[in-house]
C-alpha cells in the first residue's frame, strides 16, 4: 500500500500546521484512507489546503494571509480550518468568509470524510466543465439540458427523538426553511422521503448504534436521494469521529446548532441542487454522434475529442487517470440467433453507466469493447471498480426478445493507470495490451452460467 500510495495518491492535500505531533497524527489518518498529506511548499496543484489553528490564538489577518498565500499557489482547491470547538462566534465568521470551518479535537474522521466528499464535488464539477467545451466542439451542446437551479427556500427533515436539540434545530432553521417536516423514527423517515421532496436532511441520532445511520448509508445508494445531503448532529467532537465511522459526512455540533446551522443548511442545499443539476446533465443520453442510443455508451468521435481534453488536464493538474476496459460477450448456449445477443449486450451496456460514477466516460470503441476513463482516480481504485463491473455482469440475467428468454453475458475486464504524458489514443492502446493479457490469463478459467 505504501508503494502505491506514493506513485498515485487519491488525492494531495496541503496541509500547515505547526504542531509537528498533530501533523504527524493528521498525515498517518490521510495515508491510512489513501490521501496525501504535503507541505505549503508543494501547493501547487492541491486538491485541498489544510489550515490547522486548533490550540492557537486566532488572528484574522494571518490567517488571511495563508489563505490567500495557499490560493495563489492552487486557485483551484478548496480551503478547510480545523478550529477547537469552543472557538468564539466572532472568530469562525471571520474564518468562514475565506474557507470552510471543521471542529476537531483528536480523531481525523470528521475531515476525512468532508474532504472525500468535498473533493467528490469537485470531480463532478471538473467534468462538467470538460464535457461542455468537449460538446461545444462538436456543436452538439443543444442537444444536452441545460445546467440551472432553483433559487426557492429549502425543504428541510428533521429525524430523531424529541429533545433540547430537536427543538434547537427547529428554532434555527425556521426563518429560512419554507418547510420543515419533523419525523420520530426511521419508518417514519422513509415515509416522508417516500411522499415528500427534501432538499436537506438533519439526523438527530442518539446513540452510535441508531438506524438512522444505516437509512443514510442506504439513500446514498438510492437513485433518488443519493445527493440528499444529511447533517449528522453531535454534542462534541469525538461523537461526531464515532459518527463518521458509522458513515455519516456532514457534521454539526449542538452548541453551534444556533449559530451555524442556518447558513450549513443553506450552503448545502445551494451544492446539493446544482449537483443533482450536473449529474443529470453527465448522465443524459442524447446528442447525435455522442452518445450511442441503444446503449448509452459514447462514441468513439466523442471518444478523441473529450479523451483528449481529460488527458491534457491530467497532465496540467499532475492527478492520476486510469482506465478500465471491458469486452462483453452472449454465450452461444443461450444466444441462436443474432438480435438477442445484441439486445443483451446493449442492456450490459446500460448496466455499467449505472453502476459507474457520473463522472466517468463509458465509451465503445467495437461493437464489443468498451472503454471507461476514470479521471482522479489510481490504479488500484480502478482495478475495484473493474471487478465490481465484472462481477455485477456476470450475476446478471438478461432478457431477450421474450421474456422467458434469459442470456448470460460474459465480461473481460482489465484495468490500468494511464502512464503520465499519454495521450488519448497510446492510453488506449496500453489498456487494449492489458485486456489482452487478462484474457490469455483467464482463458482455461471455469465460469458459472445461468442454468437451462
Amino acid at each position: 500500500m505504501t508503494s502505491t500510495l506514493e506513485l498515485a495518491p487519491r488525492a494531495r492535500i496541503v496541509c500547515v500546521c505547526s504542531d509537528e505531533k498533530a501533523l504527524a497524527e493528521l498525515t498517518t489518518s490521510f495515508r491510512a484512507a489513501g490521501y496525501l498529506l504535503q507541505s505549503a511548499d508543494l501547493a501547487k496543484h492541491a486538491d485541498l489546503a489544510l489550515v490547522d489553528l486548533r490550540g492557537k490564538k486566532i488572528a484574522g489577518k494571518k490567517a488571511v494571509a495563508i489563505a490567500n498565500l495557499l490560493r495563489r499557489k492552487s486557485p483551484e482547491c478548496s480551503l478547510f480550518f480545523i478550529v477547537d470547538p469552543d472557538l468564539a462566534l466572532p472568530g469562525r465568521n471571520a474564518l468562514k468568509r475565506h474557507g470552510e470551518i471543521v471542529c476537531l479535537t483528536d480523531a481525523a474522521g470528521p475531515l476525512i470524510e468532508r474532504c472525500r466528499n468535498m473533493i467528490r464535488l469537485r470531480n463532478i464539477a471538473e467534468e462538467t466543465g470538460e464535457r461542455l467545451k468537449s460538446l461545444a466542439a462538436l456543436s452538439r451542446l443543444v442537444e444536452f439540458p441545460s445546467i440551472a437551479t432553483s433559487d426557492a427556500r429549502p425543504h428541510v427533515l428533521i429525524a430523531g427523538h424529541p429533545g433540547g436539540p430537536a427543538l434547537s434545530v427547529i428554532n434555527a432553521i425556521n426563518h429560512i426553511a419554507e418547510q420543515s417536516v419533523c419525523v420520530l423514527s426511521v419508518g417514519q423517515t422513509m415515509r416522508a422521503l417516500e411522499h415528500g421532496s427534501f432538499d436537506c436532511a438533519i439526523f438527530l441520532p442518539s446513540d452510535e448504534n441508531d438506524p438512522l445511520f444505516s437509512l443514510a448509508r442506504a439513500l446514498r445508494r438510492h437513485p433518488q436521494h443519493s445527493t440528499l445531503p444529511i447533517i449528522h448532529v453531535a454534542d462534541d467532537p469525538s461523537l461526531a469521529a464515532l459518527f463518521a465511522g458509522k458513515g455519516a459526512r456532514e457534521f454539526a455540533l449542538s452548541a453551534h446548532i444556533p449559530d451555524d446551522l442556518a447558513g450549513k443548511v443553506q450552503l448545502l442545499t445551494r451544492r446539493a441542487r446544482l449537483t443533482r443539476t450536473m449529474r443529470d446533465f453527465l448522465q443524459a443520453c442524447t446528442g447525435d454522434g455522442v452518445r450511442d442510443a441503444p446503449s448509452g455508451a459514447f462514441t468513439p468521435t466523442f471518444l478523441a475529442e473529450h479523451g483528449g481534453r481529460l488527458c491534457a488536464r491530467a497532465d496540467q493538474t499532475s492527478r492520476p487517470m486510469s482506465t478500465v476496459i471491458i469486452q462483453l460477450s452472449v454465450d452461444k448456449e443461450s444466444a441462436d440467433n443474432v438480435e438477442p445477443g445484441r439486445r443483451a449486450l446493449h442492456q450490459a451496456t446500460r448496466l455499467i453507466n449505472r453502476v459507474t460514477r457520473a463522472e466517468d466516460v463509458v465509451a465503445r470503441i467495437a461493437p464489443t469493447t468498451f472503454l471507461i476513463l476514470m479521471p482522479s482516480t489510481n490504479e488500484a481504485a480502478a482495478a475495484d471498480v473493474a471487478l465490481r463491473i465484472e462481477g455485477v455482469l456476470e450475476s446478471t440475467a438478461f432478457r431477450g426478445a421474450k421474456d422467458s428468454d434469459l442470456f448470460s453475458v460474459r465480461a473481460q475486464t482489465a484495468a490500468c493507470a494511464r502512464p503520465q504524458g499519454h495521450c488519448i489514443e497510446e492510453t488506449l492502446a496500453v489498456s487494449l495490451r492489458r485486456l489482452r493479457q487478462a484474457v490469455a490469463e483467464n482463458a482455461n478459467q471455469p465460469r458459472w452460467q445461468f442454468p437451462k
